[in-house]
């Protein structure tokens, strides 16, 4: 996989750290923000976190971040509305905003290793489903359904956004995910291991609802419009659609892959093979 190029518009300069803090380059920190994207980040890798931005309103919850803060020597400023909206880049940044180093992704390698001891693994695939919103969505349903990885394939994408990262509600923190600009024999490595590859469409397909589901599949869905290239429908060892039951054409990709997850994982569900994870208390 090629190396990736850090966007600009999600990188800020900063000075070298101070009291103890680690060092870091200037070009190398994405704005994430969001209270829960932020608070996976400070429990997956906090030492990647370098600056923290935050509304007085959340210093309590925030209040063992702001100790772990103090004692690393890592900045961190009780800011006003609009001077968060100034340093996050948006208003929707639920009053935190954290410089961090940007998420490291998966390679296509450490995905399939990690696929090769799954017994009931599932992949899902995204092929130019580029917009922020769509992919935090789609991270946030699909670490919901239990999925293995995540692999996108994008020829513009080379990392994932603060905005990206706050839809997906600290999806991101907990997913394997690989950008990728092209598939490679990735298919061939899947069927290799088992893998039902199963190509979703809005065309004249199978009913996701009549599909036997097998225990190793990997879905894949195409940006809005666009849909699926002719090779990857090609390589596909099932095509499947979501019946069309009123007047709208088509369904957004996010509310499309929630839609199959349900009915691929369903069967697994009902026969005990797969289990709802206990999250604690708190859940």
């Amino acid at each position: 996989m090629t190396a990736r190029r850090r966007p600009h518009s999600s990188t800020t300069k900063r000075p070298q750290g101070r009291g103890g803090a680690p060092k870091f380059n200037r070009e190398d920190l994405t704005k994430f923000y969001g209270v829960q994207s932020c608070l996976a980040i400070f429990e997956h890798r906090r030492t990647d976190v370098r600056r923290v931005f935050i509304l007085e309103e959340l210093e309590e919850r925030f209040g063992h971040v702001g100790r772990w803060c103090e004692r690393r020597g890592v900045p961190l400023k009780v800011v006003e509305f609009e001077e968060l909206s100034t340093v996050a880049g948006t208003d929707h940044h639920e009053g935190v905003c954290f410089e961090a180093r940007p998420l490291t992704l998966s390679t296509p390698a450490q995905i399939m290793n990690r696929l090769t001891d799954i017994q009931r693994g599932c992949l899902v695939i995204l092929e130019g489903v580029e917009n922020p919103h769509n992919v935090g969505a789609i991270l946030r349903t699909a670490c919901f359904f239990g999925v293995s990885a995540v692999v996108i394939r994008s020829r513009q994408m080379n990392s994932l956004s603060g905005a990206a990262c706050r839809v997906a509600e600290g999806a991101a923190e907990m997913l394997p995910i690989a950008i990728i600009p092209e598939y490679g024999n990735l298919f061939n490595v899947l069927k290799a291991r088992g893998y039902s590859v199963v190509a979703t469409t809005p065309h004249e397909a199978r009913s996701v609802y009549s599909v036997k589901w097998a225990n190793k599949i990997a879905i894949l869905f195409g940006a809005e419009g666009e849909g699926l290239s002719p090779e990857v429908m090609e390589l596909a060892d099932t095509r499947v659609v979501i019946p069309r039951l009123g007047q709208m054409e088509s369904l957004n990709v996010g509310t499309a892959v929630a839609s199959v997850l349900t009915e691929a994982r369903r069967d697994l569900v009902i026969a005990g093979s797969i289990r709802r994870v206990q999250l604690g208390k708190d859940e």
